[in-house]
């Protein structure tokens, strides 16, 4: 819930107040079809804006190009503009999440959450029915662990961290403060790392290192990060990671990166600031990427890449070069036959 007041107050660096009363009040956010007096709604055309002006939305969110366009505003109604409506989303939405409700229905500590002796758990921690939490584990002010979550022994989690349903975190991670991991997935489980023998069996190396996880880092749900060897795997400050992404041994993620879903990534394997990639990318293993590198969706990396840029395709080209590579394959029979008909009409051999 939150006034438009607070949003003219708040918020005045995201959001110009264009007409109405701040005392208006929304407790919750919809589409333009689908807005009630107590909404929130963002309008990106004028076609949008007719629709839900008829509704009379509590608060109405204008981009700034239907902000600058003729209306008769509705005075039920709160209006804003805005230049740039994903961080306004980014802004307001956080009001209506509920999803703190999901782990204060049970109050502070489930009764069934199992707790070592030697634990440090803060007074205001949410820990949720049958979550486990290990010997020296730390767990921060404000952090909500869902149920059946395992934290091992010499964990820590900063402040502000939510780790939903079915989490594992393994012995001596670290995670920083005000992150989210989402349901079934694993943090800091042992790298693949074996060693095969004259008698050709492989033996297992131990993973005696760690993950270190920063601030305000967001992990998917069924996520794989393994422990280092003998260091660290990082995931550094602000990385963003879909579903299904894993991430091995020994990795460092450099900050503020866009993970997509189905990313995986071998070990050793260090990767800049400002990393984007779209879904089902390969990074193979030892390999180093620049800052401000992005790759297009299904691109395999097999080499370094030494300057920032935009790249797709396997093997791996500048994407303008990987695009046409891309419409070349499409039209590679009828390349064929044509080079066919070229030879026979030349008579050479095919």
């Amino acid at each position: 819930m939150i006034t438009a007041g607070a949003i003219k107050a708040q918020h005045a660096d995201v959001f110009t107040f264009l007409h109405g009363d701040l005392g208006s009040c929304a407790s919750h956010c919809d589409t333009p079809e689908t807005a009630s007096p107590d909404s929130l709604v963002f309008v990106s055309d004028a076609a949008q804006l007719a629709c839900v002006s008829r509704r009379e939305p509590a608060i109405l969110i204008l981009n700034t190009k239907t902000a600058r366009g003729e209306f008769s505003p509705n005075p039920h109604s709160c209006y804003f503009s805005v230049k740039n409506v994903p961080m306004g989303m980014a802004t307001l939405f956080k009001y209506f999440d509920h999803k703190s409700a999901r782990f204060s229905q049970w109050g502070t500590r489930h009764p069934t959450a199992l707790v070592h002796a030697e634990a440090l758990v803060a007074d205001d921690a949410m820990l949720g029915p049958y979550c486990v939490i290990g010997a020296r584990a730390v767990i921060g002010a404000g952090c909500k662990i869902g149920a059946h979550s395992v934290v091992e022994n010499d964990v820590t989690i900063g402040a502000n961290t939510v780790l939903h349903s079915h989490v594992f975190v393994g012995a001596a991670c670290v995670i920083g403060c005000g992150c989210e991991v989402h349901p079934h997935t694993t943090i800091g489980s042992d790298g693949f790392g074996y060693a095969v023998g004259a008698d050709r069996r492989p033996r297992k190396i131990s993973h005696l290192g760690n993950v270190v996880v920063g601030d305000d880092v967001e992990i998917g749900g069924g996520c794989c990060i393994d422990r280092a060897t003998l260091t660290s795997t990082h995931i550094r400050s602000g990385n963003k990671l879909d579903n299904l992404c894993h991430i091995a041994h020994n990795c460092d993620l450099g900050e503020n990166g866009f993970y997509t879903a189905g990313f995986m990534m071998g070990g050793s394997t260090t990767i800049g600031r400002s990393f984007v990639t779209g879904g089902n990318s390969v990074v193979t293993a030892h390999v180093t990427l620049a800052d401000n590198v992005s790759l297009a969706g299904r691109s395999t990396v097999t080499k370094d890449v030494p300057l920032a840029g935009a790249y797709g395709g396997y093997p791996l080209q500048p994407l303008g070069d990987a695009m046409k590579t891309l419409v070349a394959l499409g039209r590679l029979n009828e390349m064929r036959k044509s080079i066919n008909r070229i030879m026979r009409h030349l008579k050479l051999e095919t």
